[in-house]
């Protein structure tokens, strides 16, 4: 009987392996689309396993239907190799399709309205490729995972992956200059690149858009008085990282000689005016005065400490009628939180004010190097908003001295950074906008990719989108984090170490003890 007992155990394991073999032979054919000799051997395998278990013990295939000890016994183990053979087949058949179920609370592996309807908006092919090093790999999957996303919304989204160092000439010919960098194409119009530091669905989403809008707002860059210049290659103080940025965002640029123009000329749809190293002339006041009140869009930067105090005056001057202007001051931040490492001038934003231009910067960071603040409250008629503000721990140097520390006479914070101000013109219904950021070194190439991993860049956009009237391309509001901790009071640890590890044990043991009981009544 032993020798039996044993037989027909092997013969019931034999079988369920059958059915686990038939269940691969199905899976191998759904995946391949026909039936490969892969797929033969394991289905003749499988039935014949069955076979064996019914020819050579047919009394235990009998039993499994007469028998209740064998309904108990070896048809449940026929029973878990069914349901485990099913689970296999509805595996392969969910990984070999693109519908997903995100059952995430804040929906984290789901596009966004926004970005699912401007995807399903594109009529042409929208080519993808991702310049990413082997080193990178885990950058890369990432990427890949957000841009399946997109893919399943459009099939004009097309992606593919290339080697940055294998591929140089064509990461070259579309502009890119850094490994991890995503390249969208899409007709005939001008690439977009993005940094491996926006790379974000909001990122994607804004690249896209531009794309599908098809304008090129013109920024007129000040230079030639002793501004920074965006041809300027210096690794610390050049602005050719922010020529790049602004080229590959579906922007053009040119230079505007302010103290030789008359007026700000009509193709410019904003002025830049970054770093004055010397004064403003009347001509030069006068014309962005003359631009501002008639609607024009203007972004300053200046720094703490002019040379000159003429500087500070004709730069405020234009701001006059708005009711604000810089102080001149350099800030020092107080709170180790909030500043660079071991860098108190340079204080960094982790919090921003209610303003468009900061839609795309939650849980991002962005360094503001030696800023000065931005003071003076704004003019009846003028929507301010304070974009970035310092800590009630930081002060200011109103005069230039070799150390930082703060010393009596110093005036404490907290000092406002940067900040917008917009003016509705009557009767045209143009929206006049200004924007002041106390550093011209905002986005200077020692704030950007590849030097530091800031969201200086996205600064940088945001206030150029909000600027030319664009602020759709920084509309979507970022995802929360991936991983939410879940925060338990003392009473609810120890409800949870009750339940946990003291009545679900007990619970189990008090059932096992209970059906032992019952059998051998």
């Amino acid at each position: 009987m032993a020798v039996r007992g044993w037989d027909r155990l092997f013969g019931v394991l034999g079988a369920a392996a059958g059915v686990v073999l038939v269940f691969v032979g199905i899976s191998i054919v759904v995946v391949e689309g026909r039936l490969v000799s892969a797929a033969s051997y394991t289905l003749v395998a499988g039935v014949a396993l069955l076979i064996a278990f019914v020819v050579l013990d047919p009394g235990a295939a009998a039993d499994l239907v007469r028998s209740r000890r064998a309904r108990f016994g070896s048809l449940s183990v026929l029973v878990s190799a069914v349901v485990i053979g099913i689970l296999l087949v509805v595996n392969v058949l969910a990984s070999r399709s693109s519908q997903a179920v995100d059952l995430t609370r804040s929906g984290l592996y789901t596009l966004s309205p926004k970005s699912a309807l401007v995807a399903k908006r594109l009529d042409s092919d929208l080519q993808v490729t991702g310049f990413f090093r082997p080193d990178q790999s885990s950058t890369k999957n990432q990427v890949a995972d957000l841009l399946s996303l997109y893919q399943q919304q459009s099939r004009f989204v097309k992606v593919q992956f290339a080697d940055p160092d294998k591929s140089a000439t064509q990461a070259l010919s579309l502009g890119v200059t850094i490994s991890g960098s995503l390249v969208l194409q899409y007709r005939n119009r001008t690439p977009v690149v993005l940094d491996v530091n926006s790379q974000t669905e909001s990122d994607i989403t804004g690249a896209v858009l531009r794309l599908e809008v098809n304008r090129t707002p013109m920024v007129c860059w000040a230079a030639g008085d002793g501004e920074r210049s965006l041809t300027d290659a210096d690794q610390t103080n050049g602005y050719s990282g922010a020529a790049s940025l602004i080229k590959t965002s579906n922007y053009q640029y040119r230079d505007l000689l302010l103290s030789q123009e008359p007026g700000v000329p009509a193709d410019c749809s904003l002025v830049a005016v970054v770093g004055v190293r010397q004064p403003l002339s009347e001509l030069a006041v006068k014309s962005l005065q003359s631009y501002l009140s008639s609607g024009g869009k203007v972004f300053f930067a200046v720094d703490p400490w002019a040379t000159d105090p003429r500087i500070l005056t004709s730069v405020n001057s234009v701001f006059q009628p708005f009711g604000v202007g810089f102080s001149g001051a350099l800030v020092v931040e107080g709170d180790a939180a909030h500043q660079a490492a071991n860098n108190p001038t340079t204080p960094v934003a982790f919090d921003f004010g209610a303003s468009p231009i900061a839609k795309d910067l939650a849980r991002k960071y962005v360094f503001f190097v030696q800023p000065t603040p931005i003071v003076g409250e704004a003019a009846s008629g003028y929507n301010s908003v304070d974009v970035v503000t310092t800590t009630d721990q930081s002060y200011s140097i109103a005069a230039q001295r070799s150390t930082a520390d703060k010393r009596p006479g110093d005036k404490s914070g907290p000092f406002v950074l940067m900040r917008t101000l917009e003016q509705s013109q009557a009767g045209s219904g143009k929206k006049a906008r200004l924007v002041l950021i106390g550093t011209s070194a905002i986005a200077a190439n020692q704030a950007l990719p590849p030097n530091a991993a800031g969201a200086n860049p996205d600064l940088l956009l945001g206030t150029l989108d909000w600027l030319s009237g664009q602020e759709d391309l920084i509309g979507i509001s970022p995802k929360p984090p991936a991983a939410e901790p879940l925060s338990l009071t003392a009473q609810q640890e120890r409800l949870n170490y009750l339940l946990t590890l003291i009545l679900l044990p007990l619970l189990i043991v008090v059932a096992g003890a209970a059906v032992y009981v019952r059998r051998r009544a």
